[in-house]
């Protein structure tokens, strides 16, 4: 579960107020290799108002967006590949500004990222199936810079990111198509600082801000005719986490 000052999706900010996230997974582990399904929820509780950026709409607060995903992935020393499916369902308005069921659409994505000390960095790709009908990249480096080894353990790092369009802009020759960004290039430069906090055996709670600077016109859209060229937020979150973790298992 997670709770964030503005919902932010491959760097394109798709509602401005506090948004709640609730999520469930489940995963099955069996040596190296993991089988993962999953769904998660994206409740505006603030009630936009006309021009304001938001899923659900002018007047709404409530559920403006549905994703169920599914991935397996495999460690291999330091290194884990991810490969997986996400469908995203949209429940805003569109006649108030909202996203409504038009723009549902289904993504496949492929992951490498390495873990060791210091540096954590993962390079992903996302390809449009359905509506869109492109690829997104992002790369993202992470960096512990704080550690306390005693209980409550606790973990302060730096985030990183670069998103970049390969092909999810204006298509000519299919008209028909949605496009999520104005061009191809560089969408966004991201950096966060986070904290995590183990609570008890089965918990960890988190809190941190995050900070984008917008690159493509879509990342820089805040709403009707209104643009920002910067943006920072707020977030926290809880994660419950039950069944056997064990090494080898």
């Amino acid at each position: 579960m997670s709770v964030a000052g503005r919902y932010v999706w491959h760097g394109i900010s798709r509602a401005a107020g506090l948004v709640a996230q609730p999520s469930l997974a489940f995963g099955l582990r069996v040596q190296r290799l993991s089988l993962e399904s999953g769904a998660v929820l994206h409740y505006e509780l603030d009630a936009a108002s006309s021009g304001e950026l938001s899923e659900t709409g002018a007047g709404g607060r409530h559920l403006g967006e549905q994703d169920v995903w599914g991935a397996a992935s495999f460690v291999l020393g330091p290194t884990r590949l991810h490969t997986g499916v996400v469908r995203y369902a949209f429940r805003g308005d569109a006649s108030a500004g909202g996203i409504g069921p038009a723009r549902n659409t289904t993504e496949v994505f492929a992951s490498v990222s390495t873990t060791s000390r210091y540096l954590n960095p993962s390079f992903e790709a996302w390809w449009d199936v359905e509506r869109v009908r492109g690829a997104f990249l992002r790369a993202s480096l992470d960096l512990p810079v704080l550690g306390w080894p005693f209980p409550p353990y606790a973990f302060v790092f730096v985030q990183t990111e670069l998103g970049m369009n390969i092909g999810q802009g204006p298509n000519p020759a299919r008209p028909g198509e949605l496009a999520n960004f104005a061009k191809r290039g560089i969408t966004h430069f991201g950096l966060g600082l986070g904290t995590e906090v183990r609570a008890g055996r089965f918990a960890t709670l988190a809190f941190g801000a995050r900070s984008q600077l917008n690159v493509d016109a879509a990342a820089k859209a805040d709403g009707p005719g209104r643009t920002r060229d910067f943006v920072v937020w707020l977030w926290s979150g809880v994660t419950i986490v039950l069944g056997r973790n064990e090494r080898g298992q």
